[in-house]
């Protein structure tokens, strides 16, 4: 399709143009028709180039905008010979005017939103570039907190583990306080018993030696008092024995009998 910028001639140059081309032109734009559409069934005419039957066309471009005409069947990859043969003669020299107007006011419509597009476009691929600038700059700034928020982790981890190795520490010195004073406790114990033992063992000792004492006292009173028994027994014996010797002298008259009444009493005593 030629471009519009192609056809900004007047309009009186182009209705000129088409008036006194009635004959074969470059085949313009088409729109779809319903009423007109379909290869032409009859043999003639046909196309320069290929020798084809023509299609059915309806043009749609410029002042020659809604004539019929058969154009070049070959569309694609290939040569088009432009248009065959025109159905309707040319529009009146007016409405060819009016359509030229038309399709200038369209073209520069069109002109004004294809600026609009480019100035879209530009202002669209300004913003993109500024999400990209803020969008790495966002993904820098989300890298680094997340290397603060690990590296926080880590100190917060390491706090814990600092603490509860202190409270292990604590734990660990409070079972070993606890140990030695149950040795101690033991120990005390044990020596309390032991001195218990020893002074049980001493109050022992010396209540059988109490015991041996009383026993030799005991022993030693028997003994002393057997022999002032047996002194005794003497002393009798010899009381009697004396008895018998101041009777004898009493009766034979010796010594003064005074002294005699006297022995006599001390023996009876």
């Amino acid at each position: 399709m030629p471009s519009w910028n192609d056809k900004e001639t007047s309009s009186e140059e182009e209705c000129e143009v088409v008036s006194m081309d009635m004959g074969l032109m470059e085949e313009p734009d088409t729109t779809v028709e319903p009423l007109f559409r379909g290869q032409l069934e009859l043999a003639h005419p046909k196309c320069i180039l290929h020798q084809l039957r023509p299609i059915k066309r309806v043009a749609f471009e410029g002042p020659v905008t809604g004539r019929r005409f058969y154009g070049c069947p070959v569309q694609e990859n290939g040569v088009n010979c432009g248009v065959v043969e025109w159905v309707d003669g040319p529009w009146p020299t007016v409405l060819q005017r009016c359509l030229c107007k038309l399709w200038e006011m369209f073209h520069e419509q069109n002109f004004g939103r294809v600026q609009d597009k480019e100035k879209f476009e530009k202002e669209l691929a300004r913003l993109k570039s500024e999400h990209e600038r803020e969008l790495a700059k966002l993904r820098t700034e989300n890298d680094k907190l997340c290397i603060e928020y690990t590296k926080l982790v880590d100190d917060v981890s390491k706090m814990f583990d600092w603490q509860d190795g202190r409270v292990d520490k604590k734990v660990y010195q409070k079972q070993v306080e606890e140990e030695e004073l149950e040795k101690k406790k033991k120990e005390l114990e044990e020596k309390a018993m032991l001195e218990v033992q020893m002074e049980k063992l001493k109050l022992a000792t010396e209540q059988r030696c109490i015991f041996q004492s009383q026993a030799d006292i005991i022993k030693n009173t028997r003994k002393a008092m057997k022999a002032v028994e047996v002194d005794r027994d003497v002393l009798k014996k010899e009381k009697a024995k004396l008895e018998l010797v101041v009777a004898e002298l009493l009766k034979e008259g010796y010594g003064s009998k005074e002294k005699l009444e006297q022995i006599k009493a001390i023996l009876e005593s």
